[in-house]
């Protein structure tokens, strides 16, 4: 059985499950990438449905148990609005965070990776053009692939991004490409 705990990290994913219920993964300081459960969060009365948006940077913390482990409380620290209006900024989070969940392994702690993506996404809120947003993108997903241990691709200015994470993955990658 594993200890309760407390951590702050980034909402990745937010599936529904059930009436009233989310599974929320969440890429986290001290715990890596962890799969919860939110119960109840869907009801109208719900508290923590307000702090449980995607890309949400939170404060939570986690009961004892074996998988899925249920969230018991949910702080949010920033809600990130100006990457959450814009259109292309939020495919662009997509695909990162779709990446990053179909890459990283289950509850391995990674400090690096959480900051990374913290630091991402601030830089993206504050992104002001495409070329911003497309040069940010570029240098997360390169610096993603060294941290995994991925050889950079041949030519690592040109080539798409998107269709060397696809190899990666074994997978399509359903969201927005990265440019």
């Amino acid at each position: 059985m594993n200890a309760s705990y407390s951590d702050i990290g980034v909402i990745v994913r937010v599936v529904d499950s059930g009436e009233a219920d989310k599974f929320i993964s969440i890429i986290s300081e001290n715990h890596g990438l962890g799969i919860f459960m939110a119960r109840g969060v869907r009801r109208p009365t719900s508290k923590k449905s307000s702090h449980l948006d995607l890309f949400n940077l939170i404060k939570f913390s986690v009961g004892r148990g074996d998988s899925p482990r249920f969230l018991h409380q949910v702080e949010a620290v920033s809600f990130f609005p100006g990457l959450k209006s814009n259109y292309t900024k939020v495919g662009v989070s997509m695909t990162i965070a779709e990446i990053l969940t179909n890459t990283l392994p289950i509850d391995v702690e990674d400090r690096e990776i959480f900051l990374s993506l913290k630091s991402f996404l601030s830089g993206l809120e504050k992104a002001e053009g495409q070329r911003d947003v497309n040069d940010l993108s570029r240098r997360f997903g390169l610096f993603l692939l060294r941290h995994l241990g991925y050889p950079p691709p041949k030519f690592p200015e040109k080539d798409n991004l998107s269709t060397y994470f696809e190899v990666i993955m074994n997978r399509k990658i359903i969201s927005k490409d990265i440019k």
